[in-house]
């Protein structure tokens, strides 16, 4: 990775397993981890989701139940079945445009000496919410006083 450029990590968002339910997680920490350049000194890492149907969550992972507690509350919260108004590609579609605005598209994370600077226990997960689907997550790291 250079500095200052977008960098993308690719995803196809269908499980080994299968596919029962819209809602998947990645956990894209490590990948973010290991594309901040040594020599970043002390800077941001922009980290951006170009779909319409996903988004990024800023939390623990350390055990995965709380990134279950949060498919399951967006399940409930915000059921494949309806009501929806906007039924273009169908419900799951519908539930999937809803569901982002527990997430976000984009996070700006801390950089020190040339390190993602977050805590042991936190982590950025990319959540497919209308899969599956090949997906992207874009990243660049913007070092202060260059």
């Amino acid at each position: 990775m250079s500095i200052g450029t977008w960098e993308t990590i690719e995803l196809n968002t269908k499980p080994a397993e299968g596919f029962p339910n819209p809602v998947y997680y990645f956990d894209v920490t490590q990948q973010l981890r290991d594309a901040v350049p040594a020599d970043a000194g002390n800077g941001v890492m922009h980290v951006f989701v170009p779909h319409t149907t996903c988004t990024l969550i800023f939390n623990s992972g350390v055990d995965g139940t709380t990134l279950h507690d949060i498919r399951l509350y967006m399940e409930r919260a915000v059921p494949v079945t309806g009501p929806f108004v906007h039924l273009w590609d169908g419900p799951q579609d519908a539930a999937a445009h809803i569901r982002c605005i527990f997430g976000v598209q984009s996070l700006t994370l801390p950089i020190k000496d040339g390190k993602l600077d977050i805590g042991h226990s936190q982590g950025v997960y990319f959540l497919e919410l209308d899969g599956p689907r090949d997906r992207t997550v874009r990243y660049a790291v913007a070092p202060f006083g260059r």
